[in-house]
């Protein structure tokens, strides 16, 4: 009678075991079944995230007008990106000032307005002093010298330090041509020709400082009021890369050039780190070589600029001063050498010296 009444139950157990395995098996998936369920197309939880269905937007900004080399290798970033994301990456190209100039990039970027941004290192002096490095007169030989030091862990080092205090993070290194001064006040052979000029220099104590062992006065303003300044006689002179003269048609309000070539300051190509970061990785590789052949672009088209530069300016008239001799301003400058040295660092100034 015992026997009967254990039948049932014994029923019961094997039931509920024969369920659980065969749940088991059903439910498990071998290396096979993963194999045979990629070639039908599915794809795995990494692969999802890199191809999320989603767009996204780069609003990028530049005081600088379409000619200028710096604008034509954001219209070449812009290419590339959207090109090679096959249209996921739409890249917005704002020139000529229409969100204001580099001072206000920054704000822009770390508020998230903007994406990405063309800011000169002279700004970024004002947030970190190892940017005053390019500040530093006759510090870079050519464009040249200072491309190769920026390879060599120097633009790693600048945009890692930018990135910990800003969230901004520089993602191509856009190199100028070396600085001269153009004016309508005649031309400059020697540092006396500075003595009571007042030239246009960019937000830089550096740079002031600079202007100011030469004996000039400076004046710190704006990029997209530099027209008017000269044109109004605000400033007697100003300086920056031949080539940018052409580009801005300044021409119109100088008249001589001097080559003292006494600074080279690059421009960098910046980028919400926030941004990037929300980027799936694939997108986000894509904006980074982009960038980098963007600048590599901009250094080819300022080189190209620069050697036409001065037959275009001597055939609108302005007098071009070759300055072969830079012996007076460098003996002006020097002591800005001892001045600086621990504020931007040895290491830095070794790195360049010693190239």
């Amino acid at each position: 009678m015992m026997k009967g009444k254990q039948r049932p139950i014994l029923l019961m157990v094997v039931v509920v075991a024969l369920m659980i395995l065969m749940a088991a098996c059903g439910g498990a998936q071998t290396s096979q079944d993963v194999e045979r369920s990629e070639s039908n197309g599915e794809t795995s939880s990494e692969e999802k995230a890199a191809d999320d269905g989603k767009t996204y937007t780069i609003k990028m900004a530049t005081p600088s007008t379409p000619s200028d080399s710096n604008v034509m290798a954001f219209l070449e970033f812009e290419k590339i990106v959207e090109e090679r994301s096959n249209g996921k990456i739409d890249v917005n190209v704002m020139h000529s000032g229409q969100l204001g100039g580099h001072t206000d990039y920054i704000d822009g970027l770390q508020m998230g307005s903007i994406q990405a941004a063309e800011i000169n290192t002279s700004i970024l002096e004002g947030i970190n002093d190892k940017f005053m490095i390019f500040g530093m007169p006759y510090i870079s030989r050519s464009m040249e010298h200072q491309r190769d030091v920026l390879a060599n862990g120097v633009g790693d080092q600048l945009s890692n330090a930018l990135q910990e205090q800003t969230g901004i993070q520089i993602t191509g290194w856009m190199i100028r041509g070396p600085r001269i001064v153009y004016s309508s006040k005649g031309a400059i052979e020697t540092a006396d020709d500075f003595k009571g000029l007042k030239v246009r220099v960019m937000e830089s104590p550096i740079m002031i400082k600079t202007m100011e062992l030469l004996g000039a006065k400076p004046t710190p303003i704006s990029a997209d009021e530099r027209y008017m300044a000269l044109q109004t006689g605000v400033v007697d002179a100003a300086e920056n890369s031949i080539a940018l003269i052409v580009t801005e048609k300044e021409y119109e309000v100088t008249d001589y050039v001097s080559l003292t070539e006494h600074f080279i300051t690059p421009n960098v190509i910046a980028f919400d780190t926030k941004f990037l970061d929300k980027l799936p990785e694939d997108l986000k590789q894509i904006v980074l070589e982009a960038s980098e052949e963007a600048a590599a672009f901009a250094f080819e088209e300022e080189v190209r600029q620069i050697e036409e530069a001065a037959k275009t300016l001597e055939e609108h008239g302005m007098k071009i001063n070759s300055v072969d001799d830079k012996s007076t301003f460098i003996e002006a400058v020097e002591p800005i050498y001892d001045e600086y040295q621990d504020i931007i660092g040895q290491d830095l100034l070794d790195a360049f010296l010693n190239e």
